[in-house]
């Protein structure tokens, strides 16, 4: 918790690049009443209703354009690797944006140490695509960053979202099935997250 804080604070020297993505207060859409369905890739189908998805099964699969590189990404495309989806909104206020800029600034001390996962942040559609390049250019966060302008993927995982807010960090392993889904966690709790996900998965743990 005191990690979190220092986090926290140290986030503040983010607010300065957060204050231009205020306004994204898009709120996660209901779930359709549709039933989830597998698809070969071992991934849900982009169709799969958050109601029907959890912990255990099949995650969502997406297709998203990443804003800093202008490729389209998908999840299904990092089948092998586990995945860590942080679900990100800024603008609705203060105390919100400085959980979120802890949350990143936790991945980002975390990224760099170890290469048996991969972060994916997926923002609400209504955040300005050059306001994310910026901000993910200043503070060296070197990871896809998703834009949903469809608004196709917060819905399939708006379950996650309704329950855990903004930061939402949805662990996913190597075959595709969720094994976690949290909330905002300090850099400590990541890692000993990340060591769970990758030891379910078959995965070597921690990299020294």
């Amino acid at each position: 918790m005191r990690l979190l804080v220092k986090l926290g604070l140290a986030g503040l020297a983010l607010v300065g690049v957060l204050g231009v993505l205020a306004g994204c207060g898009r709120t996660p859409g209901p779930a359709a009443a549709q039933a989830a369905t597998v698809s070969g890739s071992g991934y849900a189908s982009a169709s799969a209703v958050s109601s029907q998805t959890g912990v255990g099964t099949k995650a969502p699969d997406f297709t998203g354009v990443d804003v800093m590189t202008g490729q389209t990404v998908t999840l299904s495309q990092f089948r092998g690797t586990p995945v860590l989806l942080n679900f990100v909104n800024y603008g609705c206020s203060t105390s919100l944006n400085n959980v979120v800029s802890a949350q990143l600034l936790a991945i980002r001390q975390v990224y760099p140490q170890r290469s048996d996962f991969v972060p994916v942040s997926i923002f609400c559609g209504c955040c300005p695509a050059a306001a994310l390049r910026q901000f993910a250019t200043n503070n060296n966060l070197n990871w896809p960053w998703v834009l949903d302008s469809a608004n196709s993927i917060i819905p399939a995982y708006s379950e996650y979202l309704w329950q855990f807010g903004y930061p939402t960090l949805v662990f996913v392993d190597n075959e595709g099935t969720v094994r976690e889904v949290t909330g905002a966690v300090s850099q400590i709790d990541l890692g000993s997250k990340l060591d769970a996900l990758v030891g379910a998965a078959g995965t070597p743990g921690r990299l020294q």
